[in-house]
């Protein structure tokens, strides 16, 4: 996913087409769903489905990292996203207690540097 930060709703949308047309341009053979989750009034997802595990949900992000800035979403700074790993159960947990904090703390104690 891609957590963004104080972000109008307008360039969330756009963010999500954006992620999109690259995946199919990219990913062609692989069928990813992508949706925009709002957590509240500061803090939108860009949550991407569709990755056997882990492992390649992170590989994903780490191409997908060194090329949204300048290729991907040029127009948003890169200090207003992040992109980040959850699994299903995680983010129906994260969706409803909104502790993107304690989340993050989650993933920086199971993948130590990656993020």
């Amino acid at each position: 996913m891609i957590l963004e930060n104080k972000v109008d709703p307008v360039y969330v949308t756009e963010s999500k087409n954006a992620f999109d047309r690259y995946n199919r341009e990219t990913y062609y053979n692989q069928p990813f769903n992508i949706e925009n989750i709002s957590l509240d009034d500061s803090s939108k997802m860009v949550v991407i489905s569709g990755f056997d595990n882990a492992a390649t949900a992170l590989d994903y992000m780490e191409k997908a990292r060194k090329t949204a800035a300048s290729e991907i979403i040029p127009w948003l700074p890169a200090g207003k996203y992040k992109f980040l790993i959850i699994s299903g159960s995680n983010l129906e947990v994260l969706k409803g207690n909104k502790d993107v904090n304690g989340y993050l703390k989650f993933l920086e104690t199971s993948f130590p540097g990656k993020f």
